[in-house]
């Protein structure tokens, strides 16, 4: 689990430096924070080798590919996760987790044309009959992910007329995460397979348990195939037959792929963008003391972020109700020309809740 996390030219934070993390983070702040991007820098550094891992973080902000005319384009796909678009400027990204220690990732673009053309004849599908780049590449663009865990290690993603590749091919991540976006669902077929693993595990009373919050109707869950997508369908006392889980409600789809995202992710990450989304408050507090849980007996580490007041007070008062109080409020606040980390223990944020004070 993360204790701290550091980040260094990335997106909209020149420097930020995240600390006190506990195994349940609550990450809040204004418009324009850095809430989201925060969760990005996470997720990459989670991911530790793969620097493709960096094209998927627009799609989490609902934006679609982007295309390349050959010739003509003047930006890349991964331009933008620099500061200030600025890809001079290396990116840093400093994770101190117990089990692994220190790691560092470092993301760069390779400006060199003799560094370039030797990543590419590392790549037989990159060589012409000589053995070079072809002439008439007038790139290729090259983004360098260097680990440094037990000495140096690049990855490089290589981006010509033949489309985006990796090489070397990248290790498996050290542990798993999972990314739960704020404006769109998980997809059907991902839950469903979540959900079978678990059950493999004869673990799915967590899950059952969490949705009888918001509907105490029901009473089994089981995956069903229709045409060639599985769904997961909910048995519930007053009706005739299965009912999709889907059909029941935004918070009901939304709590179940949060559950299934902590119970595949043993001692590891879960990402999750405006949590609160989909729930109404009268069920946050409920939903917080299955969600911190299931987090402990996964032993799994979760990272949300909230515009809500009503969802911090739900989560402070649900963990401390529990027998440990392993959650933390973290609010991100612009300082001038810098973004800070402001964090919030038990005794602090009771005060805050009590007075009134701004925590969101």
């Amino acid at each position: 689990m993360y204790q701290s996390f550091k980040i260094t030219n990335f997106r909209c934070f020149h420097e930020l430096n995240v600390t006190d993390l506990e195994r349940v983070n609550l990450i809040a702040g204004v418009n324009n924070a850095g809430k989201t991007t925060l969760l990005e820098a996470l997720f990459i550094h989670c991911g530790a080798y793969n620097p493709q891992l960096t094209l998927g973080l627009n799609a989490f902000r609902g934006i679609g590919s982007v295309t390349v005319e050959i010739g003509r384009m003047t930006e890349t796909p991964w331009d933008s996760i620099f500061s200030e678009f600025d890809s001079s400027k290396e990116i840093k990204l400093e994770g101190n987790d117990k089990e692994t220690g220190v790691r560092v990732l470092r993301l760069d673009i390779v400006s060199q044309t003799d560094e370039i053309a030797e990543i590419g004849s590392l790549i037989p599908d990159s060589q012409d009959m000589t053995g070079e780049i072809p002439s008439s590449l007038e790139f290729p663009r090259v983004l360098k992910l260097t680990n440094e865990e037990n000495g140096q290690n690049s990855y490089y993603m290589i981006l010509d007329q033949r489309g985006i590749r990796v090489h070397p091919i990248p290790p498996p991540p050290p542990f798993p995460t999972i990314w739960i976006s704020s404006w769109n669902r998980t997809p059907m077929k991902e839950d469903a397979e979540r959900f079978g693993k678990l059950e493999l595990k004869d673990q799915l009373d967590v899950l059952t348990n969490a949705l009888k919050i918001i509907e105490p109707r029901l009473r089994r869950l089981s995956v069903i195939v229709v045409g060639d997508t599985p769904i997961i369908y909910g048995t519930m006392d007053g009706l005739k037959r299965p009912v999709p889980l889907p059909f029941m409600g935004e918070g009901i789809a939304r709590l179940t792929s949060i559950v299934l995202a902590i119970g595949n992710s043993s001692n590891g990450v879960v990402l999750v963008d405006e949590i609160e989304n989909g729930f109404h408050h009268s069920v946050l507090h409920k939903v917080w003391q299955v969600l911190g849980e299931a987090a402990r007996r996964f032993n799994t580490q979760v990272f949300a972020t909230t515009h809500s007041i009503e969802c911090i007070i739900a989560a402070h008062r649900a963990f401390m109700e529990s027998e440990t109080y392993d959650f933390r409020l973290h609010r991100l606040e612009r300082m001038g020309e810098t973004i800070q980390d402001i964090t919030y223990p038990q005794e602090v944020l009771e005060a805050a809740i009590e007075m009134g004070l701004e925590v969101r």
